[in-house]
């Protein structure tokens, strides 16, 4: 194996297996960093998702009655032009905070290039754009289907007012915490491998 290939793969010990100390290590020390721009760049975000989610809403509409407003930093109001008070808030922040935990987990592996963590990181980013639109537009129309009483039932059948309900519970706890370590997996699936033997 040359060594420019050497160079691009996970840290192992001497025994071959990946090096978690080292990752949990690394993981650590750059949690400090990904917080910190975490923090300074959520009020931006949290304004890109409520637009995009509110622009992606109106696009599954006929006529477009959804509105998304901002309010505060961390929270959007939902609101239908049809109902007569809003739908509910929701709080945005919540959607995206394991952003921490992937940008620890990527740039916290060892023995990679700074180029490649950064480059896969990045790749990861843009994914979890996507997921979290979709976990946002879960919410409000779970704020739709199942918290606006008689409005809810006249307006949502049982399989829909199901498939949102049960669809926002699992985005917002087990998929969402899970996505980081899902992505983890699949940019980096050779950690998970058995390292093969050198051919000379």
């Amino acid at each position: 194996m040359s060594r420019r290939a050497r160079s691009s793969e996970p840290s192992r010990d001497a025994g071959g297996h990946f090096s978690v100390g080292r990752f949990v290590l690394g993981a650590m020390i750059w949690l400090v960093p990904a917080a910190i721009v975490w923090i300074l760049v959520t009020p931006f975000y949290n304004r890109f998702l409520i637009t995009a989610g509110e622009n992606l809403l109106r696009l599954t509409e006929r006529p477009s009655v959804s509105r998304l407003s901002v309010e505060g930093e961390h929270h959007t109001i939902a609101s239908r032009t049809d109902l007569s008070k809003p739908a509910g808030k929701v709080r945005v922040t919540d959607i995206h905070f394991p952003l921490l935990m992937l940008a620890a987990f990527f740039l916290g592996v060892p023995n990679v290039s700074r180029k490649e963590r950064f480059a896969k990181l990045g790749w990861a980013l843009l994914a979890s754009v996507f997921f979290h639109l979709i976990s946002l537009v879960f919410w409000v129309k779970f704020l739709y289907a199942i918290d606006q009483g008689a409005w809810s039932r006249a307006n949502y059948g049982a399989f829909a007012q199901n498939f949102w309900g049960l669809g926002k519970h699992l985005l917002d706890l087990p998929f969402k915490l899970a996505w980081p370590l899902v992505m983890w997996i699949a940019f980096f699936p050779r950690l998970l491998l058995p390292e093969r033997p050198e051919t000379t």
